[in-house]
């Protein structure tokens, strides 16, 4: 399964030309960029997705403000320089222009 996902994942980056993905968990929101390990050991991240960049969020404690400004949730989101997602973790994503 998870080889097909990243498969998946990369083939719809491929058509849309953007490596920005939003991923959700059962637990969290994270918005990052896929990394690519071009010409380097591509079998080697198999089971995790890796992001560049990411912006974790829980859940539960995320804000549905609607105004421009919201910042309400800078204060419950942690970023992170290198992040990898289990795949299995994964409940669903979508790639973001």
């Amino acid at each position: 399964m998870s080889k097909k996902l990243l498969k998946t994942i990369d083939k719809i980056m491929d058509s849309s030309g953007s490596d920005k993905i939003t991923v959700f968990t059962s637990h969290l929101k994270i918005d990052g960029s896929v990394f690519k390990a071009e010409g380097r050991c591509d079998e080697c991240n198999d089971e995790y997705l890796t992001l560049e960049n990411a912006l974790i969020c829980r859940l539960e404690d995320y804000c549905a403000c609607d105004d421009q400004a919201c910042e309400c949730n800078d204060y419950i989101c942690f970023r992170y320089d290198w992040l990898n997602i289990n795949i299995d973790d994964i409940v669903a994503f979508s790639i973001v222009q």
